[in-house]
């Protein structure tokens, strides 16, 4: 999700209107439900859809979300950092309600995987009644990582699980969605779930703690991974196995490559490549895409081995011909 830095000076400077200090504050607002370093080792993927009926606005009016989505989706890159055991935490304290363990972690990446998990679509998951009517899900956890049972009662931060891919998943993440006497809310906004979004202020009524609002403050077009590798690499291989090994002397093509999240539709990706002698051996901007990409992978190339030294990889991201991102990476190849 993307805070302005203005929005969060105002966060910061009491723009919750909040009149009691953080200690007390922190008991009766949302924590994150993950522990891993939002950014660099997971990243916000989708956020709940506010708007009603057809089409697609998150929180903020962005497009960091899908029709009909209703919580936060923050993922792990691949389904093999799935083995690191990322936990999956309590964002408040509350009672066991019910859960699901058992289910297989694999991503549903094709119309028969997807109709196998029709009813159970949390995959293996955690509910929690904090009281007053209001309620926290977590879904898609790790198969035989569920640590609570139902009357259970656990404390904020507490180990729920661990992120998995289980359940309707074409990525892994954990699914975190909030209701409150039976109604879908956002926890950004506090507001309901295809109640609108609020471009600006969009913290106002919150129902997360201070610190896990700044700890969100990420813009939801980004790059998950990027890098120099030695062959050709594609969407399918990254979610797998995640990004590729980097580039050698030996290998027989040199690919810059970028994995990117929540691109808009006009977008175009720019890469460029510059050789250990200071050399802008490649500069190209592709097409502008066709549509809205949740998920994106792109690369662009030479077709002969990489020479010994540093390399640096840029990718910018073009939006209506202005730079939204641009983010470089050098490799030393020895």
């Amino acid at each position: 999700m993307s805070l302005r830095p203005a929005r969060l000076a105002a966060l910061l400077a009491g723009g919750l209107a909040l009149s009691a200090p953080a200690e007390a504050e922190d008991t009766s607002r949302l924590g994150l439900p993950v522990t891993c370093e939002i950014g660099r080792d997971c990243f916000v993927q989708q956020l709940p859809d506010m708007e009603a009926g057809p089409g697609v606005r998150d929180p903020f009016c962005g497009i960091a979300a899908y029709d009909g989505h209703d919580g936060i989706d923050i993922r792990l890159l691949s389904l093999r950092d799935i083995a690191r055991g990322e936990p999956v935490v309590a964002a408040l304290a509350g009672t066991v309600k019910g859960g699901r363990d058992g289910m297989e972690d694999r991503l549903a990446s094709t119309p028969a995987l997807r109709d196998a998990v029709q009813s159970v679509e949390c995959g293996n998951g955690v509910v929690l009644d904090h009281g007053e009517g209001l309620e926290t899900q977590y879904c898609h956890l790790r198969k035989g990582s569920v640590r609570v049972r139902s009357g259970e009662r656990v404390e904020a931060g507490q180990t729920l699980g661990e992120i998995g891919a289980s359940g309707l998943a074409e990525f892994p993440h954990v699914h975190l969605s909030v209701r409150r006497n039976g109604e879908r809310i956002d926890p950004i906004s506090g507001h309901s779930v295809g109640g609108g979004c609020v471009a600006e202020d969009t913290e106002r009524d919150t129902l997360f703690t201070l610190d896990a609002a700044a700890r969100l403050l990420r813009p939801t077009t980004q790059v998950l991974a990027m890098g120099l590798a030695g062959e050709m690499v594609d969407y399918g291989r990254l979610v797998q196995d995640g990004p590729p090994p980097p580039a050698t002397l030996r290998s027989p093509i040199t690919v810059g490559w970028a994995w990117l999240a929540n691109l808009r539709k006009g977008d175009r990706v720019r890469f460029q490549l510059t050789d250990p002698g200071g050399a802008q051996v490649l500069d190209t901007t592709a097409e502008p895409l066709d549509n809205n990409k949740a998920v994106y992978s792109g690369l662009a190339g030479l077709r002969r081995p990489p020479a010994p030294g540093p390399w640096t990889v840029a990718v910018e991201i073009l939006r209506e011909g202005s730079p939204v991102l641009h983010e470089t990476r050098q490799i030393d190849l020895r």
